[in-house]
């Protein structure tokens, strides 16, 4: 299992209580491990700052969660674009406002991931088993379709 970034930028501390339930999630199921680090960060330089140091020693990333807030501001949805383009390897899921309109899928052939929000307990434990057990790089769930 890889690292695991938590990225709030437009709403410092929204995260807290996802990556605490992934925490327990990963401490369940046995996959913490010394290779298993979890990254908060509530700024985007922060975020990029710390996903340049893990590629450069060439630890891409198991899974990043971008929160866009209440309304996605233009530099969110740069860096989501600049993320998906520069890490395809990784999952990145992005939490969007229930108000934000979604593509008919969850998960498209770009290997976007979007879940509105509020995520439940029950609901980010089933996304967990998707992408960190079940297909471990987005390309892997593409060719399952």
């Amino acid at each position: 299992m890889g690292h695991i970034f938590f990225i709030s930028p437009s709403s410092p501390g929204s995260l807290d209580k996802l990556s605490q339930w992934t925490f327990r999630w990963l401490v369940e199921r046995g996959g913490l491990n010394e290779d298993t680090t979890l990254y908060t960060c509530n700024t985007i330089e922060d975020a990029t700052s710390l996903l340049e140091t893990a590629l450069i020693i060439g630890e891409s990333p198991a899974l990043i969660v971008l929160d866009h807030a209440d309304r996605p501001k233009a530099e969110n949805l740069k860096f989501s674009r600049q993320l998906h383009d520069g890490i395809p390897e990784s999952w990145i899921i992005e939490l969007i406002p229930d108000t934000m309109p979604l593509p008919d899928k969850d998960c498209d052939e770009n290997g976007f991931f979007w879940m509105t929000k509020p995520v439940s307990e029950e609901q980010w434990h089933k996304v967990l088993n998707e992408v960190l057990l079940q297909n471990g790089s987005p390309q892997w769930a593409n060719n399952n379709n």
